[in-house]
C-alpha cells in the first residue's frame, strides 16, 4: 500500500529538524533575513509611493493633452473666428459665451487647471476663464514666446512651457498650448491650459518616507521642479558627486529603480519612477542610517522571539499540523463550489497532497471565471456602444430631416431648373442613405427583447427570398433550398429573425460579384431524454469568402469591408440570435465560400404542445 504524502508528515520531517538547530545559527540567519526584509520593505514603500505619484502626475498631463485635443477639435472656436472675421457681433458673442461655458466645465471637472485661454494668431487673449471668476476680464497680452514655440509644433502637437511664476496665483504655473487651425490649414491661434503647479507640488510632497526622507521631482534635463529646500531649477546634475549624476542620468533616461547615492556628504537611497508624458521623473529619498536603525531594533526583537520559539517549537508543530489540515480541506471544498463561475489566475500543480487538491480545484474555478469575465466585458462594451449610437443617431437625424425638407421645397419651387433637379436628386438620395444608416444605429442602440410568437421558419425563409428574388436574378444568383418539411412551428420573434435573414442574405449576395448560388437549409434535432431539442439554420454561398484576419473581427460593431456598409449587420444579428438563446457561427475559406450556422433551442408553439397529448 502506497503511503499518501500529507502535510502532517511534511511538517514533522522538515519543521522539527529546522527548529532544533543551534540557537546561534538560527538567530544569525534570522537577523540577516530581518535586515534584508527591512531593506525590501523600505524599497517597496518608496517604490509604491513614487509610482503612484508618477502615475497621478502623468494622468494629469495626459488629460491635459486630451482636453486640448477635445477643445481644438470642436467647431466652436472655428465658428467664433468666422463670426469675428465677418464682423457678426451677435453670433461671435454667442459663440464666445459657448466657449466660456466649455472652459468653465473643464475647470470645474479638473482641480489641476487654474485657467483656460484662447489666444488669436496675433497673440491677443480673446477669451480667458479663470478658476473662481465667473466673468474673467478680457486682456490684451503679447504672449510672444508662447506663440513662437507653439507655431513650431507638428500638427496635433502640444507645447508644455517651463514653470512660470504667477503673481495672480501666488505660485508657479505651466502653460500647455495647442494650435487651432482653420479649414484651410491656416494657423488661427492657441488654446492654452494653465496648470496650477502648486497642486502637482502637493502630490510630490504628499510622499512620506521615514522621518528625514523627502520626495522630489526633476524635469527631462535633470533639474529640480519640486524640492523641499530649493526653488525650481535651482539644482541640477552639475551640483553633486558622481553618484548623484548617475542617479539623475537614470531618471532622465526614463528608468524605474532604487539606487544609493551621496548628497551633501550623506549616503542616501532613492526610489524613482518616470512620468512618460514629459520625460520627468519622481524620486523619494531617505538616509541610509535611518532604516538601519530600524533594522537594529528588529534584530533585538528577533533574538527574543527565537528564544521563545525554540522552547515552544516541539509542542506547537504537532498542534499546528493537526489544525492546519482541517481548514485546508474546508478551503478545497469551498473552492470546488466557487468553480461554477468566477475569475482567477490558473496555478501550476506542484504536489499531490492536500495543497495539490486545492490547486486543482482553484484551476477549475479559474477557467470558469475567465469565461464569465470575457462575456461580461463584451456585454459592457456593447451596452456602452449602444448608448453612444443612440446619441449620435439622434443628433444626425434632426438636421437630416431639415435638409431633406429644404431640398423638396426647393425642387417644388423651381421644377424647371435642371441643375436644381439634378443635384437635388443626388442630395435626397444621400440623405435617404444616411437615414438608413441612422435607423440601423437606433436599432442597435434600442434593440428590444424578442417577442416570440408561433412561426413557420421555412415560410419565413421563403418570404425573405421573395424580397430579393428580382435583385438575385439581375446578379445571376440562384437560391437553393434544403428545408426540412417536418420542422414544427417555433416560438420566435418574426421581425427580428427576418432582419437576421435579410442581413445574412445581403452579405451572401455581396460576396458573389460574379454570380453563384446561396443555399438555405434547416434541420432539427428532436428533444430526447435529458436533452433539449435544437433547430439548425444554415446559409451557404460559394463567394469570395472571408480572410482569417477579417473573420476575427466580423462581430465587432462598425467593422465592415464594404464601401457603403455600416458594420452593424452581423453585430445586430448576433445580438438577436443570442437574445433567442441561440448561437451564431461563421465558417469561411477565402475563395471558396462562407457558411453561417444558426443554432436555436427548440421551443414548440403552445398550440403544438397542446395537440400532442390528444394525438
Amino acid at each position: 500500500m502506497k503511503l499518501k504524502s500529507s502535510i502532517f508528515y511534511k511538517l514533522l520531517l522538515f519543521i522539527l529538524p529546522l527548529v532544533c538547530l543551534p540557537t546561534a545559527v538560527v538567530g544569525y540567519f534570522s537577523i540577516q533575513a530581518s535586515v534584508e526584509r527591512v531593506n525590501r520593505l523600505v524599497r517597496q514603500e518608496q517604490m509604491v509611493q513614487v509610482e503612484a505619484a508618477a502615475k497621478k502626475i502623468n494622468d494629469v498631463l495626459h488629460s491635459c493633452r486630451i482636453d486640448l485635443a477635445t477643445i481644438t477639435g470642436l467647431p466652436l472656436i472655428e465658428e467664433y473666428n468666422l463670426a469675428r472675421s465677418f464682423r457678426l457681433k451677435a453670433e461671435a458673442g454667442f459663440n464666445r459665451d459657448n466657449i466660456v461655458r466649455l472652459f468653465q466645465d473643464f475647470l470645474a471637472r479638473t482641480p489641476y487647471y487654474w485657467q483656460l485661454r484662447y489666444i488669436d494668431a496675433q497673440g491677443r487673449e480673446l477669451i480667458k476663464v479663470r478658476r473662481g471668476q465667473t466673468s474673467p476680464p478680457r486682456e490684451q497680452a503679447a504672449a510672444a514666446p508662447l506663440m513662437a514655440a507653439a507655431r513650431r509644433l507638428a500638427p496635433g502637437g502640444v507645447y508644455f512651457s517651463p514653470l512660470v511664476s504667477s503673481r495672480d496665483l501666488g505660485g508657479f504655473v505651466m502653460h500647455c498650448a495647442r494650435p487651432t487651425d482653420s479649414p484651410w490649414d491656416r494657423f488661427t491661434g492657441l488654446v492654452v491650459i494653465d496648470l496650477d503647479f502648486e497642486r502637482i507640488t502637493q502630490v510630490v510632497r504628499g510622499i512620506h518616507v521615514g522621518q528625514q526622507g523627502y520626495a522630489f521631482l526633476v524635469d527631462q534635463s535633470g533639474r529640480n521642479l519640486v524640492h523641499p529646500t530649493a526653488p525650481p531649477y535651482a539644482l541640477g546634475p552639475e551640483m553633486g558627486p558622481d553618484s548623484l549624476r548617475r542617479l539623475l542620468a537614470d531618471m532622465m533616461a526614463g528608468g524605474t529603480g532604487w539606487q544609493s547615492y551621496y548628497f551633501q556628504d550623506e549616503e542616501k537611497v532613492a526610489a524613482y519612477a518616470p512620468i512618460p508624458s514629459l520625460h520627468w521623473s519622481v524620486g523619494a529619498t531617505i538616509p541610509v542610517k535611518e532604516f538601519r536603525q530600524e533594522a537594529d531594533a528588529i534584530q533585538g526583537r528577533v533574538i527574543q522571539v527565537m528564544i521563545i520559539a525554540l522552547i515552544l517549537a516541539v509542542t506547537a508543530v504537532s498542534i499546528l499540523s493537526y489544525n492546519l489540515l482541517k481548514p485546508v480541506r474546508f478551503l478545497a471544498a469551498a473552492t470546488e463550489r466557487l468553480a461554477a463561475g468566477q475569475s482567477a489566475k490558473e496555478l501550476p500543480v506542484t504536489s499531490r497532497d492536500e495543497l495539490g487538491e486545492l490547486t486543482l480545484a482553484f484551476n477549475r474555478m479559474s477557467r470558469n471565471l475567465e469565461r464569465t469575465q470575457a462575456e461580461l466585458v463584451r456585454s459592457e462594451k456593447l451596452v456602452s456602444l449602444g448608448r453612444l449610437s443612440a446619441g449620435v443617431a439622434h443628433e444626425i437625424r434632426n438636421p437630416l430631416s431639415a435638409m431633406q425638407g429644404a431640398m423638396v421645397h426647393l425642387r417644388r419651387r423651381r421644377p424647371d431648373d435642371p441643375l436644381i433637379n439634378e443635384y437635388g436628386k443626388i442630395v435626397c438620395e444621400e440623405i435617404e442613405r444616411l437615414n438608413r444608416f441612422v435607423t440601423e444605429f437606433l436599432y442597435f442602440a434600442r434593440q428590444a427583447p424578442p417577442k416570440p410568437v408561433p412561426i413557420d421558419l421555412n415560410a419565413l425563409i421563403r418570404s425573405v427570398q421573395n424580397l430579393f428574388q428580382e435583385e438575385a436574378a439581375k446578379r445571376e444568383i440562384r437560391f437553393h433550398d434544403l428545408l426540412d418539411d417536418t420542422l414544427p412551428l417555433l416560438m420566435l420573434d418574426p421581425h427580428q429573425m427576418e432582419q437576421v435573414l435579410v442581413n445574412l442574405l445581403i452579405n451572401a449576395m455581396d460576396a458573389l460579384p460574379q454570380g453563384g448560388y446561396v443555399t438555405f437549409s434547416t434541420t432539427w434535432q428532436r428533444p430526447g431524454p435529458g436533452q433539449p431539442g435544437v433547430v439548425r439554420l444554415a446559409l451557404e454561398d460559394n463567394g469570395v469568402g472571408i480572410t482569417p484576419e477579417q473573420q476575427a473581427s466580423i462581430f465587432d460593431p462598425f467593422f465592415t469591408t464594404k464601401d457603403a456598409g455600416t458594420g452593424l449587420g452581423l453585430t445586430l444579428s448576433l445580438g438577436i440570435v443570442e437574445g433567442h438563446g441561440g448561437q451564431l457561427e461563421v465558417e469561411s475559406r477565402p475563395g471558396q465560400g462562407t457558411t453561417v450556422m444558426i443554432r436555436l433551442p427548440y421551443r414548440p408553439a403552445p398550440q403544438e404542445s397542446q395537440e400532442k397529448p390528444g394525438g
